[in-house]
């Protein structure tokens, strides 16, 4: 019978959890608080609002401001569904989910089931070209700097119309799934037009369609490559990064500390918010402090997230 879970992922899930068994430490409770995901989502939808009507009143300038910080906060909502995935907005299930529908996976053109799926095979085999759907293969060339690798990711069709279109072209989604996605937008457009005009509900949908075919690409090709691009796919510890919180550049690349992806890898079912203080006593532990690889910055030093992007050479 094929394994669930490859085995190197196992191994490393074992050893990090006796790790911790052996420690002794009294670990505080890491359960979801409903509030904190509710408020977060508040504050998301409220800044993609307001850059909304800041190009609304104030024209086309306004407009560029807004895409990039519609496309920033797209990626935001697009964390949170990830945590949504794992059930950890809210220690509800049902809660849980009727807010990533209503908030997060609908708006932004995914299938809320579709994503758990494939999100589960991710955990389960990652690394693993043929299993882990969020495998991106090696595309350096000789000479390559690490923009190099990137321009080429964020270059590729599939990648973009991934960003784009979401799950609206999968054929793994169901009619009704894909329906549920458009009513959710026909709905929301009226209800715009309805509270603030035609001409609002239209600019509305232009700036959320162009920063999800720029903005958001671009942060989200980044933060998927920062993640696990250019490690060693053999376990989670050798082909996952944590990247510590870098204040404004986490915000725009990284938002909800998605950045703590080891971490996450280690404990999925762990809330964002807590990941930052579930890496402090993580590394604590010497098995853990021994096998994580930790970056301290995004592009400059020996222990920056693009290290390992461009050829060995360069």
């Amino acid at each position: 019978m094929h394994s669930t879970t490859s085995p190197l992922v196992a191994a490393d899930l074992a050893a990090i959890h006796s790790s911790v068994a052996a420690s002794g430490h009294v670990w505080p409770s890491l359960q979801p608080r409903t509030w904190q995901a509710l408020a977060d989502i508040a504050l998301d939808w409220g800044i993609i609002w307001l850059a909304v009507w800041g190009a609304f009143t104030m024209g086309r300038w306004a407009a560029l401001v807004a895409v990039i910080a519609i496309g920033n906060r797209q990626r935001a909502l697009g964390n949170l569904l990830h945590d949504a995935a794992h059930r950890n907005l809210s220690t509800r299930p049902s809660v849980n989910d009727r807010t990533a529908y209503l908030f997060l996976a609908a708006p932004l053109f995914n299938s809320l089931t579709l994503y758990r799926k494939q999100h589960a095979k991710h955990h389960a085999w990652l690394g693993d070209p043929a299993s882990d759907p969020d495998f991106i293969p090696n595309v350096v060339n000789k000479g390559d700097r690490w923009y190099h690798a990137y321009a080429r990711v964020l270059k590729d069709p599939s990648t973009w119309a991934g960003s784009f279109f979401g799950h609206l072209l999968s054929k793994e989604v169901t009619a009704w799934q894909r329906l549920g996605v458009l009513l959710w937008w026909a709905i929301y457009e009226a209800l715009l037009t309805v509270a603030f005009g035609i001409h609002f509900a239209l600019l509305f949908g232009l700036l959320w369609m162009i920063a999800r075919a720029t903005v958001f690409h671009a942060i989200t090709t980044f933060r998927e490559m920062t993640d696990h691009y250019g490690l060693d796919p053999r376990g989670i510890f050798t082909y996952t990064r944590d990247i510590l919180d870098r204040r404004f550049v986490s915000t725009l690349l990284h938002p909800h500390h998605n950045g703590y992806h080891l971490t996450h890898h280690l404990f999925p079912h762990v809330p964002y918010y807590r990941l930052p203080e579930l890496h402090a006593r993580l590394e604590q532990l010497p098995f853990f402090a021994r096998r994580a690889i930790v970056c301290h910055a995004y592009f400059g030093g020996t222990r920056a997230a693009v290290n390992g992007w461009g050829a060995r050479h360069a």
